[in-house]
């Protein structure tokens, strides 16, 4: 046998940390398969998937192509070849999947990877993002349904499915869910509030914090989340009432705490809030109005857009106003006096003067003049006014519109000051974090099923591939804590919180020769990258092991 080469990349690595958080045995357990009958187990096939989606994400069709440089007996079997890696047996194992309900094992993984890696559950962050397929799925088929609903892809003319996301602050993500595409994310938010203890197996006494966007927050959500007995933190509605009294009550107290920036951006915005107890739908809550230093992109722009309507309205109709005359100076400032009461403006300051001017009268008789007819003048007042935007007043109408109200069953300021309950709002993004992830077209890709339960089964390979990956950047930033120095970044700064890209960049260029005893090694011409695979918890003869039998 001569020798071979082979560019593994991240793949063994990928397959190690799937087999320790037991995602592999788990898909194994609760799938129907025949291991006498099967060259590849449904686990093995799903983390072919999700070694694809991590490394190049391609159509199922071009997986053989995608092994086709890579070990794949040390991977999967002493007997697999690339071409065993076809569009066929990744659908059947997909199929297998979605009869067995993919949510509910995701959710046994889920666990596992909690236990596992010793994750803090007390704190959830939760929000949902459209995926938009292409193809004509018919709608009310068993199973997930593929329609048309609101498009946060803005991709209206899809069908799409949504994504369900719960994660922890330290971004791993232990409720996720794929639901019918006109799921709207109140609901979504209700069904989440009632199953969350029993998904994360916790007990009604265990402390728990739910954070989540404005779409939370209505009565029947609230109500729910008293009776399952969780806090939680979220946006008050704009479109309730008691946003904007809280906002003016605040501006007449003007008794603004400073927080400063919750960011460490160089131009990171910089924070006040004031704290208030109201009720709403019958309960008490803490309500925080926070005004940022920092003018929301798309507000300013509505702000300014709005402006430049008003305008050119009041410059119409004053326009329209100077063609006017008037018999008496009185009578102008009559009927100036009543165009400002109609069309006053904060924003706008309007000055006018009232100035006479002659004008031939006009004859009694019909006709053309007689010769040497000399026309009698008159004299006519007519107001000239003057329009200019009061800078002031918009600074202020800006400034105002910087502000948001957060509402939060937790009353005790003492254990969640005002400046921790909006950190944990802010932390958001890390949810919105995962979404980016998930939907870039290089992990997700263009969806080539045609059976929506197979699609349903799929979303959720890409939610354990994300879970893969969040539990890389965790466990990398968790061990670079205790180090001295940060780990160094290919083409970026060296860092003690890498991203999980910055983590697998580092095995791009990993490769094993097999050499003529047919022994595994590493070339000599590569580094392997020992400390960050410490860091991962993963040991280098992931590479040059065996394969399975």
């Amino acid at each position: 046998m001569g020798v071979q080469i082979f560019s593994d990349g991240v793949a063994p690595v990928i397959e190690e940390i799937c087999r320790q958080i037991g995602l592999l045995q788990t898909i194994d357990e609760m799938t129907d398969w025949d291991e006498d009958r099967c060259k590849l187990s449904p686990g093995q096939r799903i983390v072919a998937i999700i070694i694809n989606a991590l490394m190049d994400r391609q159509p199922l069709h071009y997986l053989p192509r995608f092994y086709s440089g890579m070990d794949v007996k040390k991977l999967f079997g002493s007997d697999i070849l690339p071409e065993d890696l076809n569009d066929h047996t990744m659908s059947r194992a997909l199929q297998k999947l979605a009869d067995a309900d993919p949510e509910r094992i995701y959710t046994r993984v889920a666990l596992r990877a909690i236990m596992e890696e010793d994750v803090d559950v007390s704190i959830i962050h939760a929000d949902t993002t459209s995926m938009s397929v292409q193809g004509a799925y018919e709608g009310g088929e068993e199973g997930l349904n593929l329609v048309h609903g609101y498009s946060k892809d803005g991709r209206p003319d899809l069908k799409q499915f949504l994504y369900g996301l719960g994660v922890t602050p330290d971004s791993i993500p232990v409720i996720a869910q794929v639901r019918d595409g006109n799921t709207t994310d109140v609901a979504w938010n209700g069904d989440i509030i009632e199953m969350l203890r029993d998904r994360l197996q916790l007990d009604g006494e265990a402390p728990l914090i739910y954070v989540a966007d404005s779409k939370l927050v209505s009565k029947k959500n609230l109500a729910r989340l008293q009776q399952e007995n969780l806090h939680f933190i979220s946006r008050l509605p704009a479109n309730f009432k008691l946003d904007e009294q809280l906002k003016a009550r605040a501006w007449e107290e003007d008794d603004w705490q400073e927080i400063g920036a919750t960011s460490e951006s160089k131009n990171a915005a910089k924070y006040r809030c004031q704290s208030f107890e109201a009720e709403l739908s019958g309960s008490t809550y803490r309500f925080i109005v926070v005004h940022s230093s920092k003018l929301d992109g798309r507000k300013e722009r509505g702000i300014n857009s709005r402006l430049d309507e008003t305008e050119k309205q009041l410059s119409d109709d004053l326009q329209h106003l100077g063609k006017r005359s008037f018999a008496c100076e009185t009578d102008a400032w009559e009927v100036w006096e009543d165009f400002c009461n109609q069309h006053a403006h904060p924003c706008f300051d309007m000055e006018a003067d009232v100035e006479s001017f002659e004008r031939a009268k006009k004859r009694d008789r019909p006709g053309r003049p007689p010769q040497g007819w000399e026309p009698e003048y008159e004299t006519l007042y007519r107001i000239v006014a003057d329009l200019r935007r009061n800078e002031e007043a918009i600074r202020q109408r800006k400034s105002r519109a910087s502000c948001f109200v957060l509402i939060t069953s937790i009353h005790d300021e003492k254990k969640w000051s005002n400046r921790q309950i909006l950190q944990e709002y802010k932390d958001q993004t890390t949810v919105e974090q995962h979404f980016r992830f998930i939907k870039k077209p290089k992990v997700t890709g263009p969806i080539y099923l045609k059976n929506p339960a197979r699609v349903n089964a799929l979303g959720y390979v890409f939610l354990m591939a994300l879970m893969i990956y969040s539990v890389m950047q965790r466990r990398a930033r968790i061990a670079l804590q205790y180090e001295d120095r940060p780990m160094q970044v290919i083409a970026g700064p060296d860092t003690h919180r890498p991203t999980g890209k910055r983590v697998l960049d580092h095995f791009s260029k990993m490769t094993i020769v097999i050499n003529e005893e047919g022994e595994r090694e590493f070339p000599l011409n590569i580094t392997v990258p020992r400390k960050v695979m410490d860091l991962l918890g993963v040991k280098p003869e992931v590479y040059l092991r065996d394969p399975p039998r």
